[in-house]
This record gives structure tokens, C-alpha cells and sequence, in this order.
């Protein structure tokens, strides 16, 4: 069981699949859904590969919308990156193995499990791209645009230990800074592009609370000028602004992009958001998180801590769709060249995620 998934997760991750460039890894994925028994598989206009089950009655009458058990498709990594597998007794190491080409690779084993094991209800495997980065969950997003869905589940290669119910927002902007520029000497006193964009992002960074554990602020990139002896014409940087609190969230922003609102004489600032990742959770007491907590006890898993991160499912919970989030196994060094897999605990991790899809197949909601 484990040994074919971690065989699957290789193959895909030999497969380059930086965000936006996703078509190669989802036609592998495509094939494999299929041999492994999917009676449906399809690529959505985004890119999504889509395989259904258990929807002989979908037209019947008060026939119920699918759940969605999604792994995204998509890697930090940029095209030509070197793919090398080192393994190092139970660790195996690739760029992108655990986020999230094993999370791939166990919709396969679920593929097979539901080809011989039709659900009540359907539910439909959905390989997801856009998800990193400025990716901004494009695929979940526009997967949920397109369906009603009656719930959603992420699936990472990682995060077995926990059970993912809150998701976690992000508003990530890219501010960009411009001016005449000139020489460092002969132009001396004209506005600088650059500091400019310094002074406001340590204006940013001060009404940032640093107080709350659950908010974090990063300036991601910064770039800007030509050379050292010229007053720069233009900078840039990329800014990620996360919390806890949807709410929360939304208000820190219009501090942060109030800092960014002045620009200095013979400059002009342009503020431009590039993504939303929404908050939210799974209310307590939902009959998902039951059907989750269930499935690790028939795995013989222990309870797991229930935390917030930010996912595809974050599409979900701003939808108001019931949606949390599933590891196969542990790991570290993500989004590293040097990124591994703990290879033990995949079996228990692939068992919990059959328990919790009979799970959701016999449920009410």
C-alpha cells in the first residue's frame, strides 16, 4: 500500500510543475487517476483533473453535491529545477515531495480504494492548481465557483499529526514605487524610488500589532534601481500580511495600505492586491470534523491537535463551505531543495484517509 503510493509520489514529483505551469504534472495525474479505476476524469478550463465517483443518482432527484477531496497540484519550485531523490533510511528527500506530490499520490490510493468500494454519495478527486505562492488557490477557488459542493477536504503530503480546521488569511499586495530617477550627484535631491518605498514599508511594519500571535507580516521581495550611482526610477516588493481573524484581517490591511497612501513630491505610489487566501473554521461540532476524528481512531492514529493553517480549503471557508485539512505523513525543510518525507507513517496516514472518506461517504450532511 505505502510502497506504491511513495512510487506514485516520485513519478509525479520527477514531473516540474512550478504554479501556472501546472498542464504536464495534471496530464500525468489524468492517466494515473484513471488506471487506477476513476470512471470519470476530466481537466477543468483552469486546470483542475477531476475524477468523480458514486454518481450513478447525480440527476436524480434530491441527489446531494459531491464532497471534494483536493491535492494541489502545483510546486515553489521553478521550471528546470533539478528533481534528485536521496534517501536516507526512513527520510526521503526531493524538492516538492511532501507538498505536495505525496498528497497527489494518495488521491491515487483513494482512487483505487473507491473503484472497488463505490461511495453512497459522490465524491470527486481533485488534483489542484494554483495553489502557491500568487497562485492565490485558483484552481480551488474556481472549482468552487463552478460546483456546489456539500464539503471540501485539502490534502497535504505533511501535516499528519494534525487536523487542519481553521484556515488562516492572507492579503498579499505589491506596491510599486516611481519617479523621474536621475544621477546620484547631478540630480542630487530629486526622490528617490527606493527610499521612498523604505520610509513607507517601516511605516507598514509599525502598525503591524506585534502583540498577536496571530498575525504575521512579510515583506516577501523588494526590487528596484538600475545601479549604485543612479537615484532609482521604480521599486517594487511583494507583501504578506496573514491572520488568524478574517475580520481582523481586513482592518491590519487598511492600516498597512494607509501607510503606503502618502508618496513624497514627484512620486507616485500604485498599491495592487495580488491575492486573498480568506479566513475562517469549521464550526465544532460539524459532522465533518466528527467523520475526521472517527477516521483516526479506526487508523489507530491518536487525537489529533485541531489548528489553523492556510490551505486550499481557505477557498472553502470563504465560501461558508464545510472544509478542513488532512496530512499523509510528516516531514520538513518545505518549500527547500532539501525537502523530505518521513516514510513510516504513510501507511497510517493512507488508512486514516480511506476511514475518513467511508466516513463521509455514510454521512448525513
Amino acid at each position: 500500500m505505502a510502497r506504491e503510493t511513495i512510487e506514485d509520489a516520485q513519478r509525479i514529483c520527477a514531473m516540474e510543475a512550478p504554479t501556472g505551469a501546472e498542464g504536464p504534472r495534471g496530464e500525468l495525474v489524468a492517466r494515473l487517476l484513471a488506471e487506477a479505476g476513476a470512471p470519470a476524469v476530466e481537466t477543468d478550463a483552469v486546470g483542475n483533473v477531476i475524477a468523480r465517483f458514486g454518481e450513478d443518482d447525480a440527476a436524480s432527484p434530491g441527489a446531494r453535491p459531491p464532497v471534494v477531496f483536493a491535492a494541489h497540484l502545483d510546486t515553489v519550485f521553478a521550471a528546470g529545477t533539478p528533481i534528485a531523490f536521496v534517501r536516507d533510511g526512513d527520510r526521503l528527500a526531493a524538492p516538492g515531495i511532501g507538498d505536495n506530490s505525496l498528497g497527489v499520490a494518495a488521491l491515487l490510493h483513494l482512487a483505487r480504494h473507491l473503484a472497488g468500494h463505490p461511495p453512497a454519495r459522490p465524491i470527486w478527486l481533485v488534483a489542484t492548481v494554483g495553489e502557491e505562492g500568487l497562485g492565490d488557490l485558483r484552481g480551488a477557488k474556481a472549482l468552487i465557483a463552478d460546483h456546489e459542493l456539500a464539503a471540501f477536504v485539502a490534502v497535504e503530503g505533511t501535516m499528519a499529526e494534525s487536523l487542519v480546521v481553521g484556515a488562516v488569511g492572507s492579503l498579499r499586495y505589491r506596491v510599486t514605487v516611481r519617479g523621474p530617477g536621475g544621477h546620484s550627484w547631478g540630480d542630487r535631491g530629486t526622490p528617490s524610488a527606493v527610499h521612498a518605498l523604505v520610509r513607507m514599508l517601516d511605516a507598514a511594519l509599525a502598525v503591524v500589532p506585534a502583540d498577536r500571535d496571530d498575525v504575521a507580516f512579510n515583506v516577501g521581495t523588494i526590487a528596484g534601481g538600475t545601479t549604485v550611482n543612479a537615484i532609482a526610477a521604480q521599486a517594487s516588493a511583494v507583501l504578506d500580511l496573514r491572520c488568524g481573524d478574517e475580520a481582523a484581517l481586513q482592518a491590519i490591511a487598511r492600516d498597512v495600505r494607509a501607510a503606503f497612501a502618502a508618496a513624497d513630491d514627484g512620486l507616485s505610489v500604485d498599491v495592487e492586491q495580488v491575492g486573498h487566501r480568506p479566513g475562517g473554521a469549521l464550526p465544532a461540532g460539524h459532522p465533518l470534523l466528527h467523520c475526521a476524528r472517527r477516521a483516526r481512531e479506526r487508523a489507530n492514529l491518536p487525537a489529533a491537535d485541531e489548528v489553523a493553517s492556510s490551505t486550499d480549503a481557505n477557498a472553502a471557508h470563504g465560501a461558508g463551505i464545510p472544509a478542513l485539512t488532512v496530512g499523509i505523513s510528516t516531514g520538513g525543510n518545505v518549500h527547500r531543495l532539501d525537502e523530505y518525507l518521513d516514510l513510516p507513517p504513510i501507511a497510517d496516514g493512507l488508512r486514516a484517509l480511506i476511514a475518513l472518506a467511508d466516513e463521509v461517504s455514510a454521512a448525513a450532511f
